[in-house]
């Protein structure tokens, strides 16, 4: 007991350390949320850019989807926007996708523009107009004629004509 009747009691070493991991922690968690929301705001931007973009192209028609399985034939200008595509028909214009992932197994008679992480061009699938790209990388497996623009890694080299 102290002079005036209280008692004042300490903290032992166990929990000023549990404190301050507990302190430390919560600003770990606090930064990763403010990480992952400054990278989803960050996408965002991008996905809005690529898209205006690609209006400006004159791609004003747009079909979304999460995952867009195309099986119909494509014949007017179309934006194709999903986390993950497939072109398994054929297209006889200018085709824009805007996906993280892009597989073509068919043939597009005109320019490819994508803007994604991932285009696959399939064993036997044709681009005769050429591809501009903003991508991760770019596994050429069939042809592309017109040539390749834009930035990208090519990981797997088919046919490229200029």
């Amino acid at each position: 007991m102290t002079e005036q009747g209280i008692e004042k009691k300490k903290l032992g070493t166990g929990a000023k350390v549990a404190i301050g991991c507990g302190s430390g922690c919560l600003v770990v968690i606090i930064l990763a949320v403010l990480a992952i929301a400054g990278g989803a705001i960050y996408v965002k931007k991008m996905i809005t850019k690529y898209e205006t973009e690609l209006k400006g192209y004159g791609f004003e028609q747009v079909t979304e989807g999460q995952m867009l399985n195309v099986t119909e034939p494509i014949t007017q200008p179309v934006l194709l926007k999903a986390q993950s595509l497939q072109l398994r028909a054929d297209c006889s214009t200018d085709l824009a996708v805007l996906a993280q992932i892009c597989e073509v197994y068919g043939k597009v008679d005109g320019k490819l523009y994508f803007r994604g992480q991932m285009l696959t061009v399939h064993p036997g699938a044709e681009i005769t107009g050429g591809v501009d790209a903003q991508a991760q990388i770019i596994q050429n497996n069939g042809t592309i004629s017109g040539g390749m623009t834009g930035k990208y890694q090519l990981l797997e080299q088919g046919k490229v004509a200029e």
